[in-house]
């Protein structure tokens, strides 16, 4: 069988085409460029199509460019993280501007049509699969099926975030003016139907590399779309699909390349001692990967140093920078931690490296979260291996190091420029390299430009089982919905959660707890029909300006751009837009 390696030379295929003059001297055949005509004439072109979709994936979702918007799906700007876009530490420029968010905003404009490029692309692929004969019947069957899995994970966020669209099933071959939208019903009956082809023909986890999603993804997506179906117990059939699955475990233990790491601490100073924990390890460079000996890994996005389709040295596209965006502040260069003699704090490469910090936790983030049922010193995701809230004097030239920075010792002109008059703000190590290799950060230098050079999880199967305990819950199993979210608890050495404390939005800030900066947290708060209340409760800039926050964003709206391009026919747009 024949199996696509992730970094490989990637196949550029024109999705869009113009039809042919009738004179046939002027009828076009490319020679040497891809088309479709010419791209799908053998498996391997077949296999490159699929590669260019998870290259993508890669790039649009995470690394596009050196800019915070690069993570807006992962929840910036909401309830998770605020954005801070000038020096003075105000939201004048927070990113979404909800309180005037409409159809004329870049995020709608450029995710819509995100989505609909990689739809575009599977369908391709699905409508030509028979224009070759396959030496395997097993292998055709799983490359459509792997296409139609991709088409319905971009349908999905479609309908989650939009509502109702155009459904296109066929390629596209020629411009179109006319689209009308579908019911969001039919875009997640459609989601199914592709996943159940998905789930019966997919390669299986032990026959894909790293970085190419697993039969175990279709059924996990399969159960978030039987969610929005109302079809709790096909949810719940489809996540148990994967939990009872014998390759998927919780990682329980430490594990990896850093599970016997010492280090002296934040401090500098002292001797060096045991440092991390299991929620720790699964977040260290190597240890995304199934090869690591992690058994939660569902599908992830492969970030390889100096290679081919891989990422490189410094500031340039397809490198993850959430390390530079969202995170601490104290050692940016612009000199933000100076203390009461003028000695600025050096950057330092262990479980730093260089933060600009314009993305910090929200109050429920950093603290309302942990603080339930008394856990914030219990639960080894809020660790100091995990957030670091303390900041120290880190330059030996400073009278005061290796002391926790004070107001009693900061230079008082920057304290001011602070966000709330703050110092600093927290750093969650699971955004942060150990040692930024490939290329060592020289503490007191700044090489790394904010780059983390390591995978980044898509599905873990830690989200499985809030998957289903949702889907429990939404049954009226409240018995089953606790023991998924204690499955995940009991891992964090957190208190167990009760039968009658379950509902939807503790299953909502478990999801904080667990999967902060890792699920697409737009799109959940979307799907639940939560984003609005959750901008109006946690939401730092509507809490301190007093933003009216309106219900219709619980659906983005359609872009403008795409309502007067559609000439031919009224595409219709969401309500309070």
């Amino acid at each position: 069988m024949k199996k696509l390696k992730y970094i490989s030379t990637l196949l550029m295929v024109f999705f869009m085409s113009v039809a042919c003059s009738e004179d046939e001297f002027l009828k076009e055949e490319p020679k040497d460029f891809f088309s479709p005509s010419n791209a799908f004439v053998s498996e391997e072109g077949f296999i490159s199509a699929i590669a260019d979709i998870y290259l993508d994936n890669r790039d649009f979702y995470y690394s596009p460019g050196d800019n915070i918007a690069n993570f807006a799906l992962l929840g910036i700007d909401a309830d998770l993280t605020w954005v801070r876009q000038d020096a003075a530490g105000v939201y004048t420029n927070d990113y979404f501007q909800w309180n005037t968010f409409n159809a004329d905003a870049d995020f709608t404009a450029k995710w819509y049509g995100i989505f609909y490029l990689q739809i575009f692309k599977a369908n391709t692929i699905i409508g030509r699969i028979d224009d070759i004969s396959w030496e395997s019947e097993e292998d055709r069957n799983a490359i459509e099926a792997e296409a139609r899995f991709l088409r319905a994970y971009y349908y999905r966020f479609l309908a989650n975030m939009w509502g109702g669209v155009p459904l296109v099933l066929e390629e596209t071959t020629q411009p179109k003016f006319d689209y009308v939208r579908d019911t969001r019903e039919n875009v997640y009956l459609q989601c199914k139907q592709d996943l159940e082809y998905a789930v019966q023909h997919m390669y299986t986890v032990d026959q894909v590399p790293a970085g190419r999603a697993p039969r175990a993804a279709a059924y996990h997506i399969l159960s978030e779309v039987n969610i929005q179906l109302g079809d709790y117990q096909g949810a719940i059939d489809a996540a148990s699909a994967v939990i009872d699955n014998g390759n998927f475990a919780l990682m329980m233990d430490r594990f990896g390349l850093f599970s016997d790491f010492e280090w002296r601490g934040y401090d500098y100073t002292g001797p060096p001692e045991p440092w991390g924990d299991v929620y720790w390890d699964l977040f260290r460079k190597g240890n995304f990967n199934r090869s690591s000996g992690n058994t939660e890994t569902i599908w992830n996005v492969q970030y390889e140093f100096d290679v081919v389709g891989g990422v490189t040295e410094g500031r340039t596209e397809g490198n993850f920078t959430l390390e530079r965006w969202v995170g601490g502040r104290v050692y940016w260069s612009g000199g933000w931690a100076r203390d009461l003699n003028g000695i600025r704090n050096v950057y330092k490469d262990t479980l730093m490296g260089r933060s600009l910090g314009l993305g910090g936790a929200t109050d429920y983030l950093e603290n309302q979260v942990w603080n339930f049922k008394g856990d914030f010193d219990n639960d080894i995701r809020n660790s100091k291996y995990n957030i670091q809230r303390t900041y120290y004097w880190n330059n030996p030239e400073s009278e005061f190091f290796g002391m926790p920075l004070s107001e009693d010792t900061y230079d008082p002109t920057l304290l001011e420029r602070f966000r709330g008059g703050r110092m600093s703000q927290p750093s969650f190590k699971k955004n942060v390299e150990v040692l930024h290799e490939p290329y060592k950060l020289q503490d007191g230098e700044n090489n790394t430009d904010g780059r983390i050079y390591k995978d980044w999880y898509i599905i873990r199967l830690a989200e499985t089982y809030l998957l289903r305990a949702e889907a429990y819950f939404r049954n009226g199993n409240n018995n089953l919905a606790a023991a998924d979210i204690n499955a995940i608890r009991n891992r964090a050495q957190a208190t167990p959660v009760t039968v009658g404390e379950v509902n939807l939005d503790l299953i909502l800030d478990e999801r904080a707890r667990e999967l902060h900066f890792e699920e697409y947290r737009l799109n959940t708060l979307l799907r639940t029909g939560k984003l609005a209340e959750y901008l109006r409760q946690y939401h730092s800039a509507t809490l301190e300006y007093g933003y009216s926050i309106d219900d219709r964003v619980n659906l983005m709206p359609i872009p403008n751009s795409e309502i007067l391009a559609n000439k031919d026919a009224v595409l219709e747009q969401n309500p309070g837009y």
